[in-house]
């Protein structure tokens, strides 16, 4: 819930005369007095009642997006208090390894390093030991034969040291906050791809960062109203390229996304060059600028602050607009369809699914306890088209004050709504996507982690894959924290081929087998290590942004 409203921040919590004792249990019948018809939604009582909460209202875990609508209020320099990204110092100094993030780095590689040392102790005299897949070495994380990059160019920051051009990856563009930031700390030559699947905040994004703007050639979809927007891209700044897509899609898409100065490839098709290798096939293909992959990825989860404040997308039970909840927007471009714009709407979701169906999504994304109340009351209340006709019919059971923080309209309408918009963008499915076969595969591996004693100095010099998780409830959160502990989000997994539960130890973790390690080695089935514990936004920020008063920041290594 973006909070705004006077007395909402730093102000004192006011009394409400009229307060209305509600039980969490489905059973407990409700004061008659405030439910049923004779409760009548009063849009400016709702209004009130939501400036006199206070900041915190509500679970933190779960209660991420609210969509009211309101104007964040921030002196951010990053952006204005429409776009005001949330944790900007903590995602940025995460991706670019900067202060107390370089240090816990340097810290985890000593201790690699100690650990390799000892396995290769334990190789050497193992019987079977063989040291002849140097060639194999030499190929892996998609460099050439001599162990180099694709790209040969090298640049000198301001002191005077030589290094290779970054590139990074935000995955969830929308308003630009984070992008603008990571843009403004970046050095020439430096690349930032950011990718969104709503071709409004593709388009307002590439006008507010038109001096860093390469090219507009990847926003495949124009909404009406919008002209195409030409780089003003010079030579010494970093440079940015949107891109129109779901970032479950970055695999596929990326292989075709080419500099724009020098035409080659940024990351070409890492599947099939990785197939290539592996078979000793070579077709010639075309120049790589970044065949070891990206330096960072960024994952900002949920809905952004445009996309709320703008009533005819349907997110902002606050405001009246159809109930659509599509992150894509309602185009039909049929381009914009293949890279997997939502179909699907919340009315449809409203006005079609039986009432099985309905509970099961409040109570499995929204933790609804009234789920069963407030999915008879919406199959009552059909058809309906606009998001006040769903504010009504959960008004219906759902008192307006309640005593409990969780109990009231506001709260409740907060999770109906955010479980209807994940359902709507399948933003669970493309999650597990990002995060169990994007990110590993489009993240450099860090050239201090499994490497032999010959190949480890030749990859110093290769940047490490970082990748930050911003999350904003449980369900977002715990599937970033399965993925970086144990490869997986779901506990089923598979070793080469084989099928079913991770065997695990006494304190949960998992135990190789001989085809997961070498002697003394752990197992390979984590992609990812963390690098640190989840942080939490300070109190000086959520003073003046309160969106982040329930981001959970997780930052991970490629290994």
């Amino acid at each position: 819930l973006q909070h705004g409203g006077p007395g909402s921040v730093g102000g004192k919590k006011k009394k409400i005369s009229s307060i209305v004792a509600v039980s969490d249990d489905e059973d407990d019948v409700l004061d008659s007095s405030e439910s049923g018809a004779d409760q009548a939604l009063d849009l400016e009582l709702l209004h009130e009642q939501y400036d006199l909460e206070e900041s915190g209202n509500g679970d933190d875990d779960d209660d991420d997006d609210w969509g009211d609508g309101n104007e964040l209020q921030s002196d951010s320099p990053f952006a204005n208090d429409y776009h005001a990204p949330v944790m900007p110092t903590e995602c940025i100094q995460a991706l670019l390894l900067q202060g107390e993030w370089e240090e816990m780095l340097n810290a985890k590689k000593d201790r690699w390093r100690k650990k390799q040392s000892i396995i290769e102790a334990k190789r050497r005299k193992a019987p079977l030991h063989d040291d002849g897949n140097e060639e194999e070495n030499k190929m892996e994380d998609g460099g050439d034969k001599n162990g180099g990059s694709g790209n040969k160019e090298v640049f000198q920051n301001e002191e005077g040291i030589t290094r290779r051009p970054r590139v990074f990856i935000d995955g969830t563009l929308g308003g630009g906050g984070h992008s603008q930031a990571i843009l403004e700390q970046l050095s020439a030559g430096d690349i930032l791809i950011s990718c969104d699947v709503d071709p409004e905040a593709l388009a307002t994004a590439s006008k507010r960062l038109v001096e860093y703007l390469g090219t507009s050639d990847y926003i495949l979809d124009y909404p009406v109203g919008y002209e195409k927007v030409m780089g003003q891209w010079e030579e010494g700044k970093p440079m940015f390229i949107p891109v129109q897509s779901n970032f479950r899609n970055l695999l596929s898409v990326l292989a075709k996304v080419r500099h724009p100065v020098t035409g080659n490839l940024l990351f070409g098709d890492r599947r099939k060059r990785q197939h290539h290798r592996e078979n000793g096939i070579n077709d010639g293909e075309d120049i790589v600028e970044f065949p070891y992959g990206a330096n960072g990825m960024l994952l900002d989860l949920g809905v952004s602050s445009h996309q709320i404040d703008t009533g005819e997308r349907g997110f902002a039970f606050m405001k009246d607009g159809p109930l659509d909840m599509r992150m894509s927007g309602s185009s039909n471009n049929s381009a914009s369809l293949s890279y997997s714009a939502s179909t699907l709407t919340a009315a449809d979701i409203c006005n079609e699914f039986d009432e099985g169906s309905i509970v099961s999504i409040l109570r499995t994304y929204g933790d609804e306890p009234r789920a069963k109340r407030i999915a008879s009351a919406i199959v009552a209340s059909r058809p309906l088209y606009t998001t006040t006709d769903l504010v009504h019919a959960i008004n219906s059971v759902t008192p307006t004050f309640a005593r409990q923080r969780r109990a009231g309209l506001i709260a409740t309408c907060a999770r109906v709504f955010q479980a209807l918009r994940i359902v709507v963008n399948e933003e669970d499915g493309a999650l597990k996507e990002v995060l169990e076969e994007v990110a590993p595969a489009i993240l450099c591996r860090s050239g201090s982690r499994h490497r032999s004693s010959k190949r480890q100095q030749d990859l110093e010099n290769i940047h490490d894959g970082i990748l930050a998780v911003l999350s904003y409830h449980s369900m977002e959160d715990k599937m970033a924290k399965r993925v970086i502990r144990d490869g997986k989000v779901d506990l089923f997994g598979s070793r080469r081929g084989g099928s079913g539960v991770l065997e695990r130890d006494l304190y949960g973790n998992i135990i190789a087998d001989d085809n997961d390690s070498y002697i003394g080695e752990e197992s390979s089935l984590t992609p990812f290590e963390p690098l640190c514990k989840p942080r939490k936004a300070t109190d000086e920020e959520i003073a003046v942004n309160s969106r982040a008063r329930s981001a959970t920041l997780r930052v991970a290594i490629r290994i």
